[in-house]
């Protein structure tokens, strides 16, 4: 896994009612002279194009639609992919080694493999169910995600984008089955590509990915696997600005990061009173609302002396719920310090998945996706999950937050020949992070920072 600090990642330091008492001044003395002035990084790009190549194809039109009706997020669902949402940073927080930096969109993980999931069977959906959702069957699945992105896109205040969509390798002799194609663009909204899986199907789906993440995520693959039958792919980006915006005073510059290691860094922190805290394990956390004040950014602060790493973990092996404790914020005086970061994270999931308990979706042998394709003479095609890459960007400053995802799932031929593993670049870089949906409580992005 791969990172890269743009800006500079900080702490946050909180005081916050029934969790610390800390008495300070809201201003540090000497130290917000001359705060510098950055441009508003919110809604201030021009819409990337993105035109495919005369090689690729949209054959969405003409797929018939089913009628897919919003539904309420049950209390259950929200625990289920709360606690599902937790169970994923904390495998990916161990997969990368000792005080990693990690961001994830579970939202953007989980509306991939609800498109993949559609044309699954048996054991094969069972273990994506489990892990992916928390159990949650996919026919509760689709409503659930459909609604999820509907809160999204009709959100007041910020802006999010979401899309999906469905590449296959066009050889004239398999085609996407009627009823698969039926649900990913009924529940999903998905493109439905073909295209000859050559360079220009691979500046096609890199044009695609960072028009939908406004420029965001410019490159997501590297290459075309030869053995890649199809790619289902889900993009996000949000942006948004500060309901309260910050004023001089409370832009501190020169401030100390205290990194896992012990080492320290110079960051600048953004200082605010907030009203809201809530308590999970032994941490505190807060909410700092965008505008519109239907999402939030998420603060929470582990106890002094523990181990970020061992706290995520711990959180995800308990009962602890992140989505119940947020909708059950206590209200009272919090003093707040945001560090202004900016970062980059992609993370090659088969094996973490596979150690998830995912197993059978990537055996070339016993993997059932034959929901998906067909031949030209109707017959069932047998396929397996090559691959899972999810690619993350976020920058948060004293005006907004700016953040992109995208998961790819490629698809390959059961039994065909192996070819060579995934490139993965380890990620080694204290607090837990995320944009929260706050009716829902659910973390659209979740992360961590242990290093600047």
């Amino acid at each position: 896994m791969k990172k890269r600090l743009v800006m500079t990642l900080l702490t946050m330091s909180m005081v916050m009612g029934a969790c610390t008492q800390q008495e300070g001044p809201a201003v540090e003395p000497g130290q917000n002279e001359n705060p510098t002035q950055q441009e508003n990084p919110v809604n201030n790009e021009e819409p990337i194009p993105f035109t495919a190549s005369g090689s690729a194809q949209n054959v969405t039109q003409g797929i018939e639609t089913i009628n897919a009706p919003e539904e309420e997020i049950t209390d259950a669902q929200k625990e289920a992919l709360s606690k599902a949402s937790m169970q994923l940073l904390a495998n990916a927080v161990r997969q990368e080694g000792e005080h990693p930096n990690v961001l994830l969109s579970p939202t953007s993980i989980q509306l991939a493999f609800g498109m993949t999931e559609n044309g699954a069977n048996g054991e094969t959906l069972a273990q994506i169910e489990q892990v992916i959702n928390g159990g949650v069957a996919i026919d509760e699945m689709n409503p659930l995600l459909y609604s999820l992105s509907d809160r999204l896109h009709s959100a007041q205040g910020v802006d999010w984008n979401v899309a999906n969509s469905i590449w296959l390798k066009d050889d004239g002799f398999l085609q996407v089955k009627n009823d698969f194609a039926q649900k990913a663009q009924s529940w999903y909204g998905a493109d439905i590509w073909t295209a000859p899986f050559d360079d220009t199907t691979l500046k096609d789906i890199n044009g695609w990915v960072n028009t939908q993440t406004r420029g965001m995520i410019p490159q997501t693959l590297d290459e075309i696997s030869p053995d890649a039958r199809m790619y289902l792919i889900n993009a996000m980006a949000f942006e948004g600005e500060w309901m309260n915006e910050y004023e001089e005073n409370d832009i501190l510059e020169n401030c100390s990061f205290t990194n896992a290691d012990g080492s320290k860094t110079d960051v600048t922190m953004l200082y605010s009173n907030e009203d809201r805290y809530f308590t999970l394990g032994e941490g505190c956390g807060f909410l700092r609302d965008y505008k519109g004040g239907e999402y939030s950014f998420m603060g929470l602060l582990p106890e002094e002396g523990t181990d970020l790493d061992a706290y995520i973990a711990a959180l995800a092996d308990s009962d602890a719920d992140l989505a119940e404790a947020i909708r059950n914020c206590e209200y009272g005086d919090v003093i707040v310090r945001i560090p202004e970061f900016s970062d980059d994270y992609d993370i090659q999931m088969k094996d973490m998945l596979i150690e998830m308990g995912m197993e059978t979706p990537f055996d070339e042998n016993n993997a059932d996706f034959t929901g998906m394709l067909e031949t030209t003479d109707g017959e069932s095609y047998e396929l397996c999950i090559g691959s899972v890459l999810h690619k993350t960007h976020i920058d948060v400053d004293r005006v907004g937050t700016r953040a992109g995802a995208v998961t790819v799932i490629e698809m390959k031929d059961n039994a065909a020949v192996a070819i060579e593993n995934p490139v993965q670049v380890i990620l080694n870089r204290p607090f837990v992070y995320g944009i929260i949906d706050n009716a829902t409580g659910l973390p659209v992005f979740l992360g961590c920072v242990n290093t600047l």
